[in-house]
């Protein structure tokens, strides 16, 4: 479960940016929020809006690079089935703010706060390019005041907390990979394990890929059919199946979608059905996942090729204590407003992102808004209107046609 993600000098951020996934003490929607283990509690969704190039998918990538900075190695290593030779993977390279002669050449500082089994374990990650800098991880006792240190590192030095000592850990590793990873490929550490597993359940999906088909492909498991077509029905989307096709050595060929239409059976590549199917296809098979298990579900463009009522359906699986008994969360951005609304969204769930005039993107919440009187926005406000009236901020300029002859 994500506590809280804070970040700075990452592409369009230039200053410390924190996306809360805490419940503030706002009364809405409270049957929804997930349960922390103590006085706290989580918010199931978080949505992003605001202008083009503004800063939102900017703030999805952000997390999304530290989930790929840890768990790259480790599924390298999963999918090889065996200790993967010299040179290790890297981590992806990093892109600080470069609008001004200073952030360009300072790290890029990633910090997470999240919850495993009873545990909260924050992990921070420093980054210049494609070094690693500055890493650490720290863990405290669900309820309990004190956190213990598990390892800090500064550069290739790291120093490790007590029980990470007493197990005998080794410190001798490939710095170009964290020691996070490290440290769960060589070692079987109950607290490693749990570290780890958050960045490996998180899932992050842009929707913008024009390999869109060949993900899918790689993605959908024939064994899923029937979970996927229920999801695919309950959303008006007639699918009655679909099956993956191998080749002689085993390897996936490509998907075919099973139609039956007039008592008779159809096939179409999944190449052939439209784009929102595909999407829907794929969004199926991670969100039926995450709601089983309680994983992070990262979407950019959520809404893209969904018609708001598909829209409004995903985001309220997650807010249905029945269906979301594990725990999982889903964050995204959306240019769609149809669903900025009090009867679909908590005002600590509505985020904005935009950039100022030194193109620099700033974040924050609706619930940190305040009326001309004082006051924080209501409950029962239209979030969509005066969103679009520009009383929230994050609004898109649109020149004048005249002004673009």
């Amino acid at each position: 479960m994500l506590c809280q993600f804070t970040f700075s000098n990452y592409r369009s951020y230039r200053d410390e940016a924190t996306l809360s996934m805490q419940a503030s003490s706002m009364k809405e929607f409270s049957q929804s929020l997930l349960a922390g283990g103590d006085s706290q509690s989580f918010l199931p969704v978080a949505a992003i809006y605001g202008p083009n190039a503004g800063g939102k998918s900017n703030l999805l990538e952000a997390l999304g690079y530290v989930r790929a900075a840890v768990a790259r190695p480790i599924l390298s290593l999963m999918s090889g089935g065996e200790a993967p030779k010299d040179p290790m993977p890297r981590i992806p390279r990093c892109s600080p703010f470069s609008f001004d002669a200073v952030h360009v050449d300072m790290p890029t500082e990633f910090e997470v706060y999240y919850r495993v089994d009873g545990y909260e374990y924050r992990y921070s990650l420093g980054v210049s390019a494609t070094k690693i800098v500055s890493e650490g991880l720290w863990r405290r006792k669900v309820g309990a005041s004190r956190s213990a240190t598990l390892f800090e590192r500064e550069g290739e030095k790291v120093d490790l907390g007590p029980s990470l000592r007493r197990a005998g850990v080794s410190v001798g590793f490939n710095p170009a990979i964290p020691y996070l990873s490290f440290l769960y490929m060589n070692t079987d550490l109950e607290a490693v394990r749990h570290a780890a597993s958050w960045f490996l359940e998180c899932v992050f999906l842009n929707y913008n890929s024009f390999y869109l088909e060949r993900v899918l492909e790689e993605m959908l498991d024939e064994g899923d059919s029937p979970e996927i077509t229920s999801f695919l029905k309950a959303v008006d989307v007639h699918v009655d199946g679909f099956r993956v096709e191998e080749d002689d050595e085993g390897q996936r060929h490509r998907v075919y979608v099973r139609h039956v239409v007039g008592g008779s059976q159809y096939e179409l590549r999944l190449s052939e059905e439209s784009a929102g199917t595909q999407k829907l296809m794929g969004l199926a098979s991670i969100l039926l996942n995450a709601l089983e298990t309680g994983g992070t579900v990262l979407v950019d463009e959520l809404d893209a090729k969904l018609h708001p009522k598909l829209l409004r359906y995903v985001i309220l699986l997650f807010k249905d204590p029945k269906v979301n008994k594990g725990g999982a969360q889903l964050i995204f951005t959306s240019q769609d407003v149809s669903t900025m609304r009090n009867d679909v969204f908590r005002r600590d769930e509505i985020w904005f992102a935009a950039r100022d005039q030194d193109e620099a993107s700033r974040l924050w919440s609706l619930s940190d808004l305040h009326e001309p009187n004082g006051n924080l926005v209501s409950k029962n406000a239209a979030f969509d209107k005066q969103y679009l009236s520009g009383r929230y901020g994050a609004d898109p300029y649109l020149t004048r046609i005249e002004e673009w002859e």
